[in-house]
């Protein structure tokens, strides 16, 4: 039953759009789990795409589900009238900005609030831009914004969404100790029954990455640590291929260590997730910074064990034998991706019910979804 709370929610891309990857699960699995109303304003292009949503028609409220509307606009069309427009006639009990440095699904409808007074309304998470990884890609511009937000006052008398401990301490960092700062983690899908996988034999490895390929996610760094290994490793890459310079850059080194097989997979639709991690013993994230990261829970929720780095939420994974969370250097990475490489089936499968019964009781957990209770009716 849809409670009496309005959520007016500004997000960059959201469905039927996925390659954006882990901000539109996060705000679909809040419109799904939430019992509130949702008016979600988004651009009517998914990530990197010049191409408009078939079928969809633009600058209407459509009814994309029992308590949720969708407004799929060009972005270059949003302007601070159609905002005010917007933000008067929905008249929602908050206001919800998905991002920290986009100007027409954040930065604009934020300042366009304040004017109408409705700062007490505003929330914005900024969904692990501010992680120290994060802020040194395009460090100058994203600096000098972050400089000049403050002197102006852009974001005083705010509400902050971080979700964990983390991600409240990098906002004090930036905005200061006294910002107001609610506390809820990403909600995840429901619990799934474990992947049926081929037997795995000792020496094996074969890695599955669901990821975009751009400097954030340090997929060359985590392909340096595969070619210091002895053993023939197979490592699938599904994601938008963002960064081209990038890429290339994995390409020319791989070509120097045939024993490390790259497969390069392009974007994936989030029902085919299960038919991709079926090609990986486990899911590979030596990433830069996560602030919640979808797809490993994804891989935990089907019984696939995680190497990443501990730059992610998710810690002490090997005490539930679940996987391994990693200082990213090569002394930790290289001994645990040859570990793993020797497990026979027996022994991998004490791994994949590790990874499984975490995976499951993050999925169930009630007090995540209380907590996002309390983050929209404080």
């Amino acid at each position: 039953m849809t409670e009496a709370i309005h959520i007016l929610i500004f997000i960059d891309w959201f469905s039927p759009g996925y390659k954006a990857g882990g901000p539109i699960r996060s705000i679909v699995h809040l419109c799904e789990q939430l019992p509130y109303r949702f008016s979600v304003v988004t651009s009517c292009f998914d990530h990197q795409s010049d191409q408009a949503y078939e079928g969809i028609q633009q600058g209407a409220w459509l009814q994309r589900g029992e308590n949720l509307e969708v407004m799929y606009l060009n972005p270059k069309g949003v302007t601070n009238a159609f905002l005010k427009q917007v933000i008067k006639e929905r008249n929602a009990d908050k206001i919800y900005l998905n991002s920290m440095f986009s100007m027409p699904f954040s930065v604009n409808p934020m300042k366009v609030a304040k004017k109408l007074g409705l700062s007490h309304r505003i929330i914005l998470a900024p969904r692990g831009m501010l992680k120290a990884g994060a802020l040194s890609i395009k460090s100058k511009k994203k600096k000098t914004f972050l400089f000049t937000s403050k002197i102006l006052g852009w974001h005083k008398g705010i509400s902050w969404h971080a979700t964990n401990e983390d991600e409240a301490e990098e906002i004090r960092k930036v905005f200061g100790k006294d910002c107001k700062i609610l506390i809820a983690p990403n909600l995840p899908s429901s619990p799934k029954a474990k992947l049926a996988l081929a037997p795995k034999k000792e020496g094996e490895l074969n890695l599955v990455s669901i990821a975009r390929v751009s400097r954030e996610k340090n997929l060359l760094g985590g392909l340096k640590y595969l070619t210091l290994l002895q053993q023939e490793v197979n490592w699938w890459i599904y994601g938008v291929k963002q960064d081209q310079a990038y890429l290339e850059e994995m390409v020319n080194l791989a070509k120097d260590f045939p024993k490390v097989k790259l497969h390069f997979e392009g974007d994936i639709a989030p029902e085919k997730m299960p038919q991709a991690l079926k090609k990986g013993h486990f899911f590979y994230s030596p990433t830069l910074g996560e602030n919640y990261g979808h797809a490993i829970v994804e891989a935990l929720v089907y019984g696939l064990p995680v190497i990443i780095s501990d730059n992610t939420p998710w810690r002490n994974l090997e005490e539930s034998k679940a996987g391994w969370d990693l200082n990213l250097n090569k002394l930790y990475f290289v001994p645990v991706l040859q570990f793993c490489s020797s497990l026979d089936e027996t022994s991998y499968q004490e791994w994949r019910s590790g990874a499984h019964l975490l995976g499951s009781t993050i999925a169930s957990d009630e007090t995540a979804i209380n907590a996002n209770k309390v983050l929209f009716s404080s």
